[in-house]
C-alpha cells in the first residue's frame, strides 16, 4: 500500500484499479464512488458499511440512478464497496466531497478517468484504459 499522508503516492495508488459488479451500468457516462474511508483514513468495517448505507439512502431519496460497484486492487487483495452513479461530473464530485472522498472515477464512452474531489492539487487524468476491460461481472451478492 502507499503512505496515506503522501498525496502523490495516494494519487498513484488510485490509478491502479479494478472493478467488480453484478452488472454494468446502462448509461453512457457515470461516476464511481464510495463513502468508505473518508480522506483515505481507514474506518472500521461497521463504520464504513454504515456510511455506504447512508449514501445509498441519500441517493434513493434524491431519485439518483445507481448500481452496486466495488473498486479495488487489480490483484484482488482488497475491494471497497461503492456505487456507479448516473450524475454529471460536477454533481458526482460534489457528492464525493460531501462524503469526504479524495477522488472519483468517471466513465464516459467506456473511457476511465480519475477525477479529484478533495485532492484539488491534481488534474483530471485519463487512465488510458477502457472501463469494460477492468470490470469483472459477479453474482449479485458482492460480499
Amino acid at each position: 500500500m502507499c503512505d496515506q499522508n503522501n498525496a502523490s503516492d495516494l494519487w498513484k495508488t488510485y490509478q491502479q484499479i479494478a472493478f467488480r459488479a453484478p452488472q454494468a451500468p446502462s448509461v453512457r457516462s457515470f461516476a464511481i464512488l464510495t463513502a468508505f474511508n473518508p480522506r483515505s483514513q481507514p474506518l472500521s468495517e461497521k463504520e464504513n458499511q454504515l456510511r455506504n448505507r447512508q449514501l445509498e439512502d441519500e441517493m434513493e431519496k434524491a431519485g439518483i440512478r445507481y448500481w452496486a460497484m466495488n473498486g479495488g486492487a487489480p490483484d484482488g487483495s482488497w475491494f471497497e464497496p461503492g456505487f456507479a452513479v448516473a450524475l454529471t461530473q460536477d454533481e458526482a464530485i460534489a457528492l464525493a466531497k460531501t462524503w469526504q472522498q479524495n477522488a472519483i472515477y468517471w466513465v464516459e464512452d467506456d473511457t476511465l478517468w480519475l477525477l479529484p474531489a478533495l485532492m484539488t492539487d491534481f488534474a483530471p487524468q485519463s487512465l488510458g484504459v477502457t472501463f469494460s476491460s477492468l470490470l469483472a461481472l459477479t453474482d449479485s451478492s458482492m460480499d
